[in-house]
């Protein structure tokens, strides 16, 4: 391997041109440093620039894990260009600029008159160039951060190629199965390479993809509150919402608590019907609510301790759809908002979901119908993105089979093996219904 070379010139523009000179274009860059040479005899010093480069190695397998010089002048370039947005957003706006709203310009020149209405003109300009300012400066942060991460991802691919080849077929692997490429990369950066056998290797991954998870989500205490609890099941169609809800609403009335299925989609055909059977079949207490005010009569209900609110399908991404939720939601004051996504759902429409569900506040996910894929890296991807952690999943579309509760290992492990087989609990009977439970309201 060549050894590394020192370039000085006065300015960091000059040392990248002598790398240019010497090494070509694909020199990667070691160290960028300032530096400084006292003169000599009473002569003043000087400052300088001393950049330390080498030419890549020509192995086909070798990759470099340093900047190139293409990719380190570009970032230099960008921190440069970032300093000077803000040392001008500082001397247009002022140091405390955003700390207090603006009068509306209308406002300011009906306030003032003559030489005054000039004064407060030149002023708004003054703001208005600012706002541009800061808004060009959000663009370079942004792009700042998108080339970071494209290095530190680069940086991350470099060691898995560079390393055995079951590393890089793992990888293969992940990504074939839905996880984004930099999650992949992320988790295999952080595996010891050392195992050879392809079980311990994919035990390695399994763990570290589980730490990589945010934490499991458990349902709070719901006994003994001062008012009854809500429990929103929200999400696209066809996620299986209304049967989650059920099976949830079976679960904690095993626990003896005192449960009430909600359901706000009463404008679906068939959807009021299909809930009042699921009622009827199960001995659950449901109640359609066509109003938040319905909501709230329920949720005010003494004796009741869990409201299990079954909502609309929708994607998350009409404002009529989502500002129907949120009034419902603002009915209850204490709830828990589980957002519902089947592992069927394309990697790409499973983030725009979240994403779109998560002005809500999603408090946990619940991954539906992983009986019928076998690719579940995206599930993964979405939890370790959003920071959502996992509260059920479903492996079928039985009622009186509980939903799993979420495991982080259970769910690393689905994604490395494509295959998903929880342990099941038994099914139980349907409970009979108990005589003190009102008619559900059908209209």
């Amino acid at each position: 391997m060549q050894q590394p070379k020192r370039f000085q010139a006065p300015t960091l523009a000059e040392a990248y041109e002598q790398v240019r000179n010497d090494l070509g274009d694909g020199a990667v860059i070691l160290s960028t440093r300032k530096a400084f040479a006292p003169g000599l005899f009473g002569q003043p010093g000087r400052q300088f620039v001393e950049v330390v480069a080498r030419v890549p190695e020509d192995s086909g397998d070798a990759v470099p894990l340093r900047a190139t010089l293409e990719q380190d002048r570009a970032a230099h370039d960008l921190v440069r260009a970032v300093a000077e947005a803000t040392a001008a957003l500082s001397a247009v706006a002022g140091p405390f600029a955003g700390t207090r709203q603006p009068a509306p310009l209308e406002d300011a020149l009906a306030a003032g008159h003559g030489e005054a209405s000039d004064v407060v003109l030149e002023q708004a300009r003054g703001r208005a160039s600012g706002s541009a300012v800061a808004g060009q400066l959000g663009q370079q942060l942004e792009q700042m951060r998108g080339m970071l991460e494209q290095l530190l991802e680069d940086r991350r691919d470099a060691r898995v190629d560079a390393g055995p080849a079951g590393l890089r077929v793992m990888k293969d692997h992940l990504v074939r199965h839905g996880m984004p490429a930099a999650l992949a990369g992320a988790v295999l950066a952080e595996v010891d390479a050392r195992p050879t056998e392809e079980a311990a290797l994919a035990s390695a991954v399994e763990r570290r993809l589980a730490a990589k998870l945010p934490p499991a989500v458990a349902l709070p205490t719901l006994r003994n509150t001062s008012r009854s609890r809500a429990i929103f099941v929200v999400g696209p169609s066809g996620a299986g919402k209304t049967t989650m809800a059920v099976r949830l609403a079976l679960q904690l009335q095993r626990q003896e608590l005192n449960v009430v299925i909600a359901g706000t989609d009463v404008n679906r055909a068939g959807a009021p019907q299909q809930l009042l059977a699921f009622g009827a079949a199960t001995g659950l207490e449901v109640r359609l609510c066509y109003a938040p005010d319905e909501l709230a009569e329920v949720l005010a209900d003494a004796e009741v301790d869990v409201v299990i609110v079954d909502t609309p399908g929708h994607n998350g991404l009409r404002r009529d759809r989502m500002a129907e939720l949120d009034s419902f939601l603002q009915a209850a004051r204490q709830r828990l908002v589980l957002l519902a996504v089947p592992a069927t759902m394309k990697g790409a429409d499973l983030a725009e979901t979240v994403s779109a569900y998560s002005a809500t506040g999603i408090d946990g996910l619940v991954l539906t119908r992983c009986d019928e894929t076998s690719h579940y890296g995206a599930l993964a991807g979405v939890s370790v993105e959003a920071s959502i952690g996992v509260a059920f999943s479903t492996h079928s579309d039985q009622v009186s089979e509980a939903a799993v509760p979420g495991d982080n290992l259970a769910l690393a492990a689905a994604v490395v093996r494509a295959t998903w087989d929880p342990a099941q609990p038994a099914p139980a009977a349907a409970p009979t219904p108990a005589p003190r439970r009102r008619l559900a309201r059908a209209g």
